[in-house]
């Protein structure tokens, strides 16, 4: 209903301002009255009032003027489902929202349950439509530039103002009836002090609660007794209404008239009140009749009062009589209407008045008299006149008609949605397209929807591809919903052009009728029908077809939306039995009926894909017409199918086949016509065959020998392969397809076996002159005439078409609008020059397209000339004439005659003329004699061509032609002579005898070629050779064929040179149906490994240097593997030609690609660049060595030096020089360390700070320490420190430090370089990081002054805050870089001795019991924002204050740090924390820790349960920190059906989502794949498949498993799920998962495509631009930002990439560069500036 809301005030037009308005403003005089100290109630006196001043107007009324607690009276016009609109004084209109009705209809609403028998009433039971009713005013609000009046009829507020003791008898009040009672009714009339008024019960009965009026019948001190109002009530006097606070609109008083102005009469009632009564609210003066002859001065009169406001004591009146009757506004016209000659009453500034009938009155704005601006109204609106007008609306209240004088208005065909009907056709203008559907507009305000079953007959993916804004459609209604205000649509043109899909209702229906609708649902029983104006029906499943359907088929063989035709089989009220069993009277025998060669006419019952299924009109079965039989024509059958839709009628159709109980036609005209002319009697058998007789039929069936034909008497031929043409045809399907049209001559018949052998030669068959060219083309424009004549075109054949707009530019031409409702194309070749968009140009008609309402033209001036000179001459039957080819098509050619005529001519001579021998040579501008075959009147010229054009021309063979090799002489294996046509960069071109072609590739020249040298260099176009056919290749993907497929149509000679080739005597092939796979064979001769030599074919932009290995097989190498020095590395591009022979090493062969290197073969000890592609903290680099070959550094590698950042100077795209250590199929293992990579290191003697630890034999305890970083950290175990790349040893909490640590997570964050003992080798590496294990070894390279500083920087360490926010803030997750590079440390601006000093506060404030002072630290802490708005002598005390506290702490801090003899927390010390503590989770999970360092699981457990019950409810944070110490403890200690119970449960009290995402973290981190991959299938991604960061989280798990493959198809399925504003940032993040993951070039093709459709998203640029950069690849880098400079964006975002050019540049070094960039944005401002100044 708000829709309905908002449609009601989205339709108020200008015309609907108020009518008082509509008169001219000006200022009231003032008048000298005098006040009466009695007989005057409301002090106001209106004793001296002038009397007349027609110079003055009355105050408007308008929406200003309705001020909050204003009380109108109003008529309510339309109840809706949440809201009431009322019709107000003066045109206004206001609303009543349900809420506002009464306050015992909001007690119903509240009520949890009802009372039995208590329903909940309707608006429609508490106020009338057409009721009068005392509104008060709420507010006035805007909304969408329209005013809302808000109204309540509220009788605490309505009455609010009336006093119980000013009740009188006869006083009419506005109330609600509240209860039902034994004797009547109690009504709540809203004054205060009185709870209920009764009245006593009468004929009428009232509904609770309900809106009445009534009048006060007796006042009693304890009751007030009340009767239903009565419009013979007397006008109320000054002993009924005793004081202002008792007047109400809807009173009837008596006024006595004062003063007359322009627009009304100001008059005075009650005692001196003074009101306004405006001249739309006065009897009789609308017309000739002025309003001093009305209403003289001191008239008496009955009013009726329509407002009134007790603050500004400003009253409204009425003396209309329906006003003064409060009867029901009754006109005699209804809304749409159209009146003719409509008199001119009076005219104001503002509009017109008119009189509509007599006695009834309407109102012109003046916006609705003309659709131009109309300046002067008197003098083109003259009184008297009489003009043509629209009933546009009413103003019930004013009791006014609004019409309208525009034609626009005029020649609407709806104005409100009661205009609009079902099954009527309408004209729609496509709105939007939006997921459910298409929304059209009819009208102004008035919308319809076509649903996406409703689109077209067809289904449609891709609906935003079809339907445009603001397009034209023709659409059926299906039906209106009045009330609802919704129309459904349909644009199918089945149910558009079918009159039986009219259904007006269930009354309109018969049994036995035939109606047509669309699939609503499936059901098991049956199918739902759906038909227009909400009539459905059931189709059982035992009544689709007399043939049993199973109810598993329905779904396949119909289709939600399908149109069917059906025939009402019996109905009931709205019980509707269907049946589509068409005809169930008849049964017909199968022999009297279904007989081969019979004609019928049919009716289409469906259509699909494959056909269309008629009932056949004589014998209404049902019949199938194959997509191939509807015509002759293979171009037009798809047309044709979907042309035709359910109902229409076909009117002849052959029987040719039953198979299976189903009966197939055809449409084809051969075949009908051949069957008709022998008028039933048709050769049905071999035995009434001839040899020699010509049948028409089609082709069935291919074989290699020949093919199948089946004939129009039903029996079926062979055609050897010999016999389809006159010419040699090598395949069967060479010359004819399947289904088409043939003619064919009996030649060979064996009656023994009831064989027939067939000739479909053109020769053969050209007796039969039915079938020649002519009228194929005769056929074939009948068949089009479907769509509309060829000629019928608005422009005819022949003419100049001028003003043609250029709309699209093609290679082959340009497409230009003709008109409004055409489109023409111009041929390029019928072009002078090639025109721009938008220009206009002119051309000659040449052809018209009724299918596509296409034009096409000749564009050429000099055709256009030549053919306005020449004056056309009759043409003559049979006539022969030369022409001229102006147009070719698929199917025929336009000729241009030499009389200047235009004619048509068919390609085929012949039905079976399939090769078009004749026409092949023809095209535009050729000569061609022809004879004119059909020259009538109306219908265009059909021309074939001249006899002498059919005959053959056989040339004679010279004597040289006999002697070439013939196609039959060549063999595979053999050697010829040769002639080189041409010479490439890869292969000689060549040509054996006239007709062969072939080629000799650069590797079959020589054995043994010399590096950088080209083989071909030594050769010359015309050199002539012998050499050894080795096989054919197909021309197109160069792939060996098999020996028997020697087709050279599509295949090319292969020939070789090598003499160990020439010297072979046998050369290997391959077998009929084998499948080549050179590239695995060649990897079979050749392992990885060994050498190999090839030739350089190209050099791409994606890194990768192609080389051909043999005339089939290619290998590429991936730069890095260039070369090991790095400036030659760096110029891979130049140090390559195209063509010269190289020698590389084998490196890997996988999925038919063979990678090549040049610096070895992939094994330990081989040193190349690597690209760096992310560095991944706690682990290292990720590098990529080869094309599919990533390896990883481990932090031990990366240097001989361990590094407190060892990322320090390595970032993402640099090349780093590396050493394989270790190879797997899983992943490669490298080393940066320059001890293994660098000779020359080695040779000057350096030596190593950290050297290799490659096993625990290489480690010495209790004689050395180690560095080593820390790999991963567990709350239980402790931490693991990586001291070589497979060496990891544990330190227990015990060894971590002397001193006890409470919080020691943070101090040792994944990645830390921290320094440790060895203190056992077995079973496991045992470790220790205490200080006083670590002063025991006496290291001679080591001091104290190291370790002191080490310490330091572990303190420090503590200062890292990695950002790691489980919050799902999808629309705050940034796009740049940050969201894939290591997460970010953060220092905090302090210096090292706070630093120290501060994390040691930390450290013993948490592991101390006693913390008195702790609370004036944190209260110090958290005062700091108050600082600001303090004093200066309260800062300086809290300065001194908190500097106190602090020197307190650090004396404690110090005496800690000297008692070494502190003790770790007993049990009963975590009991007492978590009792002082209950909603601190970081208490009870220290509680949980103890006991699992105790190695008690289940006290942890029940620990965890504890913590859980005892945080407060509230703390949502607390809870989620203590799940996820309980997911850690199942997934070390439980099991994963534990760990998942644990989950399920902690998903009830948290976000669903949040903790689940903290499950697969945990998951990951413990590198349990499989289940983490179960928990995103299974839960994440079918409940949260509309979350960004679920899709993301699994991509990024899935990179860094090395599974590319699933995290690249997962980026389709996320772009299906999420929402569309989401898709960006998804397909950014996807991107640059592939530059730290995957391919770089994909993730670069990614970011093209997006910014693409987004180019203006400068934080996608920002991110593309760094991610190019990182790559190292120069070139590719300036082209991103010529590509961002060329842009037109704002100034702001262009000074951005000008900036990261510049700076970019800068920082290669090259000065002409930056300079050049420097020059490109002065003229890119000066440019800016000139369209400024412009």
């Amino acid at each position: 209903n708000e829709y309905k809301s908002y449609l009601s005030r989205s339709t108020m037009t200008k015309d609907e301002i108020p009518l008082d308005g509509d008169f001219v403003r000006g200022k009231t005089q003032k008048s000298n009255t005098t006040t009466k100290d009695r007989d005057d109630l409301f002090g106001t006196s209106a004793s001296k009032v002038a009397t007349l001043d027609l110079s003055q107007c009355l105050d408007d009324l308008n929406y200003k003027g309705l001020l909050p607690g204003t009380l109108v009276m109003g008529v309510v016009t339309e109840i809706g489902e949440q809201d009431i609109v009322v019709s107000l004084p003066c045109g206004l209109t206001g609303f009543i929202s349900g809420t506002d009705l009464c306050e015992e209809y909001n007690h119903l609403l509240s009520e949890e349950e009802l009372p039995e028998n208590t329903v909940l009433p309707d608006f429609c039971d508490i106020i009338e439509e057409g009721a009068y009713v005392v509104c008060s005013v709420i507010e006035v609000t805007s909304v969408s530039k329209h005013k809302k009046v808000k109204l309540t009829t509220k009788p605490e507020i309505v009455n609010k103002n009336v006093v119980k003791s000013n009740l009188a008898n006869n006083l009419v009040l506005q109330g609600v009836v509240t209860s039902r009672e034994e004797y009547g009714y109690l009504v709540n009339l809203g004054v205060p002090g009185l709870t209920a008024a009764f009245l006593k019960k009468a004929d009428k009965e009232y509904k609770i609660p309900q809106l009445i009026r009534v009048t006060v019948k007796r006042v009693n001190e304890n009751n007030v007794i009340v009767e239903e109002w009565s419009r013979e009530g007397k006008p109320c006097s000054d002993k009924v209404i005793k004081n202002v606070s008792s007047v109400s609109p809807g009173q009837l008083v008596t006024a006595s008239v004062k003063r007359h102005c322009q627009n009304g009469i100001k008059c005075s009632f009650l005692g001196g009140v003074m009101g306004n009564i405006y001249m739309i609210h006065l009897s009789g003066v609308l017309g000739k009749k002025t309003i001093q002859d009305v209403y003289p001065l001191k008239r008496k009169l009955s009013a009726r009062l329509l407002l009134f406001n007790h603050a500004t004591k400003k009253a409204l009146l009425s003396v209309l009589p329906t006003h003064v009757d409060l009867s029901p506004p009754r006109f005699t016209c209804y809304k749409g209407d159209i009146l003719d000659n409509i008199p001119v009453t009076k005219t104001t500034k503002k509009g017109v008045f008119v009189e509509t009938a007599p006695g009834e009155h309407g109102f012109v704005n003046v916006t609705k008299l003309q659709d131009k601006e109309v300046t002067k109204i008197s003098a083109n609106f003259k009184t008297g006149t009489n003009h043509k007008c629209r009933v546009m609306g009413f103003r019930l209240l004013d009791n006014l008609v609004q019409v309208s004088f525009r034609p626009s208005d005029l020649q609407k065909p709806f104005l409100s949605y009661n205009d609009v009907k079902p099954c009527s056709v309408v004209m729609g203008t496509v709105v939007s397209v939006e997921e459910f559907g298409v929304v059209l507009k009819l009208a102004d305000n008035i919308r319809g929807i076509a649903s996406r079953n409703h689109l077209a007959d067809v289904n449609i993916k891709n609906p935003s591809l079809k339907f445009k804004p603001n397009q034209k459609v023709k659409a059926k209604v299906l039906s209106v919903d009045v009330k609802k205000r919704r129309i459904t649509l349909s644009l199918k043109r089945s149910l558009i052009k079918n009159s039986s899909s009219d259904v007006l209702g269930y009354d309109e229906l018969k049994v036995k009728q035939k109606i047509t609708g669309w699939v609503a649902s499936i059901k098991d029983y049956g199918i739902i029908m759906n038909f227009t104006n909400n009539v459905k029906g059931l189709i059982h499943v035992s009544d689709i077809r007399k043939t049993p359907v199973k109810a598993a088929e329905l779904s396949q063989l119909y289709k939600v939306g399908q149109v069917l035709l059906c025939k009402v089989k019996k109905i009931e009220g709205q019980k509707l039995e269907l049946s589509m069993n068409l005809l169930e009277d008849r049964t017909p025998s199968t022999a009297s009926w279904c007989r081969k060669g019979q004609i019928y006419s049919g009716t289409v019952h469906s259509t699909s894909t494959k056909g269309i299924t008629v009932v056949l009109d004589a014998t209404n079965e049902e019949a199938f017409l194959p997509v191939e039989h509807i015509s002759d024509h293979a171009s037009l059958n798809q047309q044709l199918l979907q042309h035709h839709k359910v109902g229409d009628t076909i009117p002849r159709v052959l029987v040719f086949s039953k198979k299976l109980k189903t009966v197939y036609v055809t449409g084809k005209s051969c075949l009908i016509d051949w069957v008709e002319g022998f008028e039933g009697n048709i050769p049905r058998t071999v035995a009434d065959v001839r040899v020699g007789d010509l049948i028409p039929g089609f082709v069935k069936d291919f074989q290699d020998y020949g093919c199948f034909v089946e004939m129009a008497n039903g029996l079926t031929g062979l055609c050897p392969k010999a016999c389809l043409s006159d010419e040699f045809v090598r395949e069967s399907r060479a010359v004819f397809g399947q289904g088409d049209s043939v003619i064919c001559k009996v030649t060979n018949i064996d009656r023994e076996k009831g064989r027939l052998l067939v000739s479909l030669k053109l020769g053969d068959v050209m007796a039969h002159s039915g079938m020649e060219g002519s009228n194929l083309l005769i056929s074939y424009f009948d068949g089009l005439s479907l769509f509309g004549n060829v000629i019928s075109g608005e422009y005819q054949q022949g003419s100049v078409v001028s003003d043609c707009v250029v709309t699209r530019v093609t290679d082959g031409g340009v497409v230009v609008k003709i008109g409004t409702n055409h489109t023409g194309y111009i041929p390029q070749c019928y072009l002078d020059g090639k025109p721009s968009l938008k220009d206009v140009i002119s051309g000659v008609a040449l052809d018209y397209d009724p299918r596509k309402k296409e034009y096409v033209l000749n564009g050429l001036e000099s055709f256009a000339d030549e053919v306005k000179s020449q004056k056309r001459v009759k043409l003559i039957q049979d006539s022969e004439h030369k022409g001229r080819v102006v147009l070719a098509t698929d199917d025929y050619f336009v000729i241009l005659l030499d009389n200047y005529r235009y004619g048509y001519l068919h390609k085929q001579m012949h039905l079976n003329d399939a090769l078009r021998k004749a026409s092949s040579s023809l095209k535009s501008g050729s000569t061609v004699d022809v004879v004119v075959a059909r020259a009538k009147k109306g219908r265009p010229v059909i021309l074939k061509f001249k006899p002498e054009e059919k005959e053959k021309r056989k040339r004679k063979r010279t004597e040289s032609e006999s002697d070439v090799i013939k196609f039959d002489d060549i063999k595979i294996g053999e050697v010829y002579p040769i002639m080189v046509r041409a010479v490439k960069q890869l292969q000689l071109n060549i040509q054996l005898g006239r007709k062969i072609h072939g080629r000799v590739h650069v590797s079959e020249i020589v054995d043994n070629p010399e590096a950088g040298i080209n083989p071909l260099d030594g050769y010359k176009q015309g050199d002539r050779l012998d050499a050894k056919l080795i096989g054919f290749r197909h021309s197109k993907s160069y792939r060996y064929l098999p020996i028997t497929r020697t087709d050279f149509v599509v295949s090319m000679a292969e020939f070789s040179l090598r003499p160990s080739i020439m010297e072979l005597n046998e050369v290997k092939t391959y077998a009929e149906g084998e499948k080549v796979e050179e590239a695995r064979d060649y990897a079979l001769l050749h392992p990885e490994g060994s050498e190999v030599t090839g030739y350089v074919r190209n050099i791409d932009c994606n890194g990768f240097v192609w080389v051909a290995l043999s005339p089939g097989v290619e290998g590429r190498i991936w730069h890095t593997l260039t070369s090991t020095d790095k400036v030659e590395m760096e110029r891979w591009k130049e140090r390559f030609t195209i063509g010269t022979a190289i020698t590389a090493t084998l490196f890997s062969s996988r999925d038919n690609r063979i990678d090549l290197s040049l610096v070895g073969g992939l094994a330990e000890g081989l040193k190349a660049w690597c690209l760096v592609r992310s560095l991944i903290p706690g682990i290292g680099l990720r590098v990529q060595l080869s094309a599919r070959h990533h390896g990883l550094v481990p932090l031990t590698e990366i240097s001989d030096t361990f590094n407190k950042n060892p990322f320090n100077k390595i970032k993402e795209g640099d090349m780093i020089y590396c050493t394989v250590i270790k190879t797997s199929d899983k992943q490669l293992l490298l080393s940066n360390r320059k001890s293994r990579t660098s000779q020359r290191w080695k040779k000057k003697g350096s030596t190593v700070t950290d050297p290799v630890i490659a096993s625990v034999e290489d480690l010495e305890p209790d004689a050395k320490t180690y560095r080593g970083y820390i790999k991963s950290v567990s709350q239980t175990a402790g931490i693991f420190v990586s001291l070589g790349y497979d060496t990891v040893g544990r330190v227990v909490l015990k060894n971590m430090s002397d001193n006890f640590l409470k919080h020691w997570e943070p101090m040792f964050p994944v990645g830390k370089l921290v320094r440790v003992c060895v203190l056992s080798t077995e079973p496991r590496l045992q470790l220790s990081m205490k200080r006083s294990d670590l002063t025991k070894i006496k290291s001679s390279e080591e001091s104290d002054a190291p370790e002191i500083q080490e310490c330091l920087d572990d303190i420090l360490m503590s200062k890292y805050q990695l950002n790691s926010s489980d919050e799902d803030a999808e629309e705050d997750e940034s796009e740049t870089e940050s969201e894939t590079a290591a997460p970010k440390i953060v220092y905090r601006k302090t210096s090292v001795v706070e630093d120290v000093d501060q994390d040691l506060k930390r450290a013993l404030r948490e592991s101390n019991s006693e913390d008195e002072d702790e609370d004036e630290v944190e209260e110090a802490d958290t005062e700091k924002s108050e600082e600001t708005v303090k004093g200066k002598s309260f800062e300086k005390r809290e300065r001194k204050r908190r500097k106190e506290a602090d020197e307190r702490e650090t004396r404690r801090i110090e005496r800690a740090l000297a008692d070494n003899s502190n003790d770790a927390l007993t049990e009963e010390d975590h009991e007492r924390e978590v009792a002082v503590n209950p909603n601190n989770a970081a208490s009870w999970v220290k509680f949980m820790a103890y006991y699992l360092g105790l190695g008690k699981v289940d006290k942890a457990r029940q620990t965890a349960t504890k913590a859980l019950a005892s945080i407060n409810y509230r703390l949502e944070n607390e809870k989620l920190d203590v799940w996820a110490a309980l997911f850690n403890l199942e997934n070390s200690f439980g099991s994963y059906e534990s760990l998942m119970s644990v989950c399920r449960e902690a998903s009830t009290t948290n976000d669903h989502k949040t903790v689940f995402l903290k499950l697969a973290s945990v998951l990951h981190s413990s590198h349990k794949f499989t289940e983490l991959d179960d928990i995103f299938k299974t839960v994440l991604l079918k409940k949260h498949k509309h979350s960004r960061k679920v899709w993301c989280q699994y991509g990024d798990s899935l990179g860094s498993q090395s599974r590319l493959d699933d995290m690249r198809d997962l980026l389709p399925r996320a772009l299906k799920s999420l929402p569309k504003h989401k898709h960006v940032r998804t397909i950014s993040y996807f991107a640059q998962l592939e530059y730290k993951y995957g391919d770089p070039n994909r993730g670069s093709t990614m970011f093209e495509n997006v910014l693409t459709t987004y180019p203006a998203r400068l934080d996608l640029w920002s991110v593309y631009i760094d991610r190019t950069i990182a790559m190292k690849d120069i070139s590719q880098a300036r082209n991103v930002f010529e590509r961002a400079i060329g842009l037109k964006l704002p100034l702001k975002k262009m000074k951005f990439f000008y900036k990261r050019y510049i700076d970019y540049e800068t920082s290669l070094g090259g000065s002409g560069k930056v300079e050049y960039v420097k020059n490109k944005a002065r003229d890119y401002l000066q440019q800016e500036k000139g369209e400024g100044s412009c």
